[in-house]
């Protein structure tokens, strides 16, 4: 009987059999994030960005600098955003003029209780996933042929 074979094969079998796991149970975390890699992409091609603003605090003219619902009850309604096009903000508000494009986007969707998700990282998903998949087994494998090279040691020697 050889040991070393058997549990050598039983290894690769059982690293297939996890990779197969790893794949099943990550796939559609990864798939999403490259769809929300896609859409994120596709949006900055259109290059219109809106930023919310509660009606209270808008400035200037609605239905031209901004779109939103008139009247007293803007004030009062959770959802009562004003949205303004970059430009427009940028015009009318120019306390935030040392602000990159991003950064005023995070903070202004923050302030109004709307933070956006963080930019998607669909090859960190990714890579995440393949490096479970690879470095589990191997440390199995290394774990395994360790036992097998101390076993070794406890061998007769054959005159």
């Amino acid at each position: 009987m050889n040991f070393r074979r058997g549990f050598f094969r039983l290894w690769a079998l059982g690293s297939i059999l996890f990779v197969l796991g790893v794949a099943a149970f990550s796939y559609d975390d990864v798939a999403a994030e490259f769809k929300r890699d896609k859409a994120a992409r596709e949006w900055n091609e259109i290059g219109l960005m809106l930023l919310p603003v509660h009606c209270k605090d808008a400035r200037g003219k609605s239905g031209t600098d901004y779109t939103g619902r008139d009247g007293p009850w803007a004030d009062y309604s959770a959802e009562g955003q004003c949205m303004y096009k970059m430009g427009d903000f940028r015009r009318l508000y120019p306390e935030y003029k040392d602000l990159s494009d991003n950064d005023l986007v995070d903070r202004i969707y923050k302030q109004a209780n709307r933070p956006i998700k963080d930019t998607p990282q669909p090859w960190w998903f990714l890579g995440q996933a393949v490096a479970m998949a690879v470095i589990v087994p191997l440390i199995v494998f290394l774990f395994g042929w360790a036992i097998a090279w101390a076993l070794a040691g406890f061998r007769r020697k054959e005159a």
